[in-house]
């Protein structure tokens, strides 16, 4: 009984400090945020509380709730309006949101909101692409079995990563998951989802409507340094193609052989899997306001299919049906966030570009730019380090040239696609992975520092890069 009690104010003690550092600090910092602009104080400063907001919020703005709740009453878990509440299993997205729309509205108060650039055609990317998956996806296990049978466990791992470039990370986590997850025991469940969290962060770098990290900065990209499809390969996708091989090597031990036969993709099967390939093809080479209302149309479809298949389910599958049914729509929303939150951060990081010495060299800049995008990846969501830290590339661009600046470029996409991996809220395909293996954030950071030495797969590529001028 004493010990019961002890472990109980340790758990109490845990929630505190979670709820101090990830909510309380998180409040403070969005108070400041909106007091600063109000006034029309110091930029810098309100740039420096949004970052805080929304790194610390996406780690855990609710953890409040979950500190005064630990030992009381959970009566809110069966009333008839709040009991949603307790099915969400995208916390960290929704806070990212929230940030974001009162960001929003503080914006157009100041009189600042009218040049805003919405990101509304990548957010439509996004929801439509992951909503064509979520219908397709069990009709995707199949097509994984025929890969496994020729080409073993790391075929599917390397294949299914890189597909996410024409189907985009999100949607592959939903496909590499559900093709394992049955095939891993509980104690390697945080190696396995850890480690798909890499690849697929890496997989999505060949195209840019797949990972939100290019997605979000693509039109930086292309208006900034004239990039297109084929520069992006050249530049980025050498460099995840090889990460995506090394790090694959660090957890495809974990996944028991497959013993299951799986069925047979009948006609209908086809026609999804059909659907969605037109889909890929259709945002590579003509996209437009008809493939965006498409999108649109393929997020209520998707909805729908979820809320019938999980209409009467029991309680255990009510987070399972929350997911289905919401994350392309709450995705889609957080890309928009994070670039209202990307705009009022611009002033901090134009400052801070500055302080970069003209005089270093410029193989030191990238290695910098590649590391702090990373660093910054592993606590905030990725697609809001690439947007904010694509900013130091395009100031430096006036100092070093267009080809230097092209490199500077490179080195923040790929850093915010490596560091993707180590925190469940420094990739979106992270929340579904964790949700998928049941992983908590503790046992999720245990094991996926052990990664980090993958990373040299990125830097060999830099250098080689580097010396090809």
């Amino acid at each position: 009984m004493q010990e019961t009690q002890v472990e109980k104010r340790k758990q109490t003690k845990t929630l505190f400090m979670e709820a101090l550092l990830s909510s309380w600090a998180a409040w403070t910092a969005l108070f400041v945020m909106v007091g600063v602009m109000l006034s029309h104080g110091n930029p810098l400063i309100s740039g420096a509380a949004v970052l805080i907001a929304a790194i610390l919020g996406m780690n855990g703005l609710a953890r409040t709730d979950m500190w005064l709740t630990s030992e009381g009453p959970g009566w809110w878990r069966k009333h008839k309006f709040l009991k949603i509440f307790h099915h969400i299993t995208d916390e960290g997205e929704l806070a990212g949101i929230f940030v974001g729309v009162v960001a929003l509205i503080v914006l157009f108060v100041v009189g600042e909101g009218s040049h805003l650039h919405f990101p509304y055609m990548e957010a439509f990317t996004l929801l439509g692409i992951m909503s064509a998956a979520n219908i397709a996806v069990q009709y995707m296990i199949p097509v994984m079995g025929v890969i496994e049978k020729f080409f073993g466990i790391r075929g599917v791992l390397i294949g299914g990563s890189l597909l996410s470039s024409l189907t985009g990370e999100p949607a592959a986590s939903v496909f590499l998951a559900e093709y394992v997850k049955k095939r891993v025991n509980p104690e390697d469940r945080p190696k396995v989802a850890t480690g798909l969290a890499a690849t697929i962060g890496s997989g999505g770098g060949l195209m840019p409507f797949a990972a939100p990290p290019i997605l979000i900065v693509y039109s930086i990209l292309v208006s900034e340094f004239n990039w297109g499809i084929p520069t992006l390969i050249a530049f980025v996708g050498a460099g995840c193609v090889a990460h995506v091989i090394t790090s694959s090597f660090w957890f495809a031990k974990y996944i028991k052989p497959n013993e299951d036969v799986h069925p047979k993709i009948d006609m209908k099967g086809v026609a999804l899997l059909a659907m969605m390939a037109v889909v890929v093809l259709w945002h590579i080479f003509y996209p437009g306001l008809a493939l965006w209302i498409f999108d649109g149309a393929l997020g209520i479809t998707s909805w729908y299919l979820a809320h019938k298949k999980y209409k009467d389910c029991s309680e255990g599958l009510k987070e399972d049906a929350f997911t289905a049914k919401w994350q392309p729509i709450i995705l889609a929303v957080l890309l928009v966030a994070l670039e209202i939150i990307g705009v009022i951060a611009d002033p901090l990081i134009a400052s801070l570009s500055h302080q970069i010495p003209a005089s270093f060299p410029p193989i030191l800049i990238m290695f910098t730019l590649f590391f702090m995008t990373a660093w910054v990846s592993h606590f905030a969501d990725n697609a809001l380090a690439s947007r904010v830290f694509i900013m130091v590339a395009v100031v430096l661009k006036g100092t070093f040239g267009m080809e230097l600046g092209s490199l500077f470029a490179a080195s923040v996409v790929m850093g915010a696609l490596f560091g993707g991996f180590l925190l469940i809220p420094a990739n979106l395909p992270n929340f579904y992975l964790a949700r998928a293996f049941k992983v908590t954030p503790g046992a999720w950071v245990k094991v996926s520092w052990i990664l980090y030495p993958s990373g040299i797969a990125y830097a060999v590529w830099m250098l080689m890069r580097y010396y090809m001028f």
